[in-house]
């Protein structure tokens, strides 16, 4: 039941605003002064208040103002109620304070009640958005803990199981029998295919979790640190890497690496085998945010997958014969949601593929 506060300091008054509204089913709360409504304030939550403006010691207007000060109640809308001060600079003064609504008395009770209703209705669907994003909240934190204990337990035994698999193919047991090797061999990828997906799980889980305060963060240091990471995959396969200036951003560093490491690798896993790769990073200023791009000249992507690419799982028709968990991108739009952006790829000019997304400027404002 939803709670609604009634504040006039003559009992007649309150007992006219109760008959109003009682139809509504809420549970209506009296005070006789600010001061008792402000007690009230301290304890419980209210959907409305209707507050009159005339009375003793602190007036409605006072009492509003305190009401708005305090960071629990202040977005709770108030309602004034007046017999007196029906000028229009007084009601401009309510509206100053925070009012949300002025109603002069004698008033209509259905009109009051149906003005009632509206903030009751939107009251209550607020708290039920706020249960449901709590209930979310709490739901993708078991997930992520389930993730890391899952991962964590797979883990151990698989280490195991690649150990003595290794053992195997390099004839520690004894020769193998050409058949023996070759199912030994083949085991072996299964089980390293089998700890890449769990770390891509595990990194996966981690991706919205890490993302902590954002900070200005240069861009062009995280780029340079994916590129680190990835140095012998792309000495490896000869690719060249191009990086425009790139600006400062509103980012957690570690996450912003991350991010780019993904992509990068993505290029370079997903290369055409009839040219030599290419990868231009650059990023366009667009308001509050910035506009990264990451384009590439691989094996391309079909119109009809761009949509489709962010999904977990999900690997397009250039991935065949090729490694991959269909993970990487995944964490990519997990990513960059995090820090409040969105990410999304096209089929480039004259083949390839192009990713962009958006980030917020670490300054926040309009660009001259």
């Amino acid at each position: 039941m939803t709670k609604i506060l009634l504040v006039d300091d003559r009992p007649e008054n309150l007992v006219a605003l109760e008959a109003a509204l009682r139809p509504l089913g809420q549970d209506l709360i009296a005070a006789q002064s600010g001061e008792e409504a402000l007690r009230c304030l301290l304890n419980d939550d209210f959907a409305v208040i209707l507050l009159d403006v005339q009375m003793p010691g602190m007036d409605g207007f006072e009492t509003a103002a305190h009401i708005k000060e305090r960071e629990r109640s202040r977005h709770i809308p108030i309602i004034f109620l007046t017999a007196i001060s029906r000028e229009l600079h007084q009601q401009l003064r309510g509206y100053e304070v925070g009012a949300v609504d002025y109603i002069a008395k004698p008033f209509d009770p259905w009109v009051l009640r149906s003005k009632v209703a509206v903030f009751v209705d939107l009251y209550d669907k607020t708290r039920r958005v706020e249960e449901q994003a709590a209930q979310l909240t709490r739901s993708n934190r078991e997930l992520e803990q389930f993730a890391e204990i899952v991962s964590h337990d797979l883990r151990n035994p698989l280490v195991s199981v690649v150990g003595y698999l290794q053992m195997l193919a390099d004839g520690s047991a004894g020769e193998l029998s050409g058949d023996a090797k070759e199912f030994v061999e083949r085991s072996l990828r299964a089980a390293e295919s089998m700890g890449t997906l769990i770390d891509d799980l595990l990194s996966y889980a981690l991706a919205g979790k890490a993302v902590g305060t954002l900070r200005a963060t240069d861009a062009g240091q995280a780029v340079d640190r994916a590129l680190s990471n990835l140095h012998a995959d792309i000495v490896s396969a000869g690719a060249t890497i191009n990086t425009k200036t790139l600006p400062v951003v509103r980012a957690d560093s570690s996450q912003l690496t991350r991010l780019f490491q993904n992509l990068i690798g993505n290029s370079v896993k997903y290369r055409s085998d009839e040219r030599p790769l290419h990868v231009d990073i650059g990023a366009e200023r667009e308001s509050d945010h910035w506009m990264f791009s990451v384009v590439d000249n691989g094996s391309g992507l079909a119109s009809d997958e761009a949509g489709s690419v962010f999904t977990m799982f999900y690997r397009g028709s250039s991935a065949q014969g090729r490694p991959g968990t269909g993970i990487g991108l995944a964490i990519c739009k997990k990513v960059v949601e995090g820090h409040g952006g969105r990410i999304w790829a096209e089929p480039g000019d004259g083949g390839g593929t192009v990713v962009r997304f958006t980030l917020p400027a670490a300054d926040g404002g309009a660009h001259n």
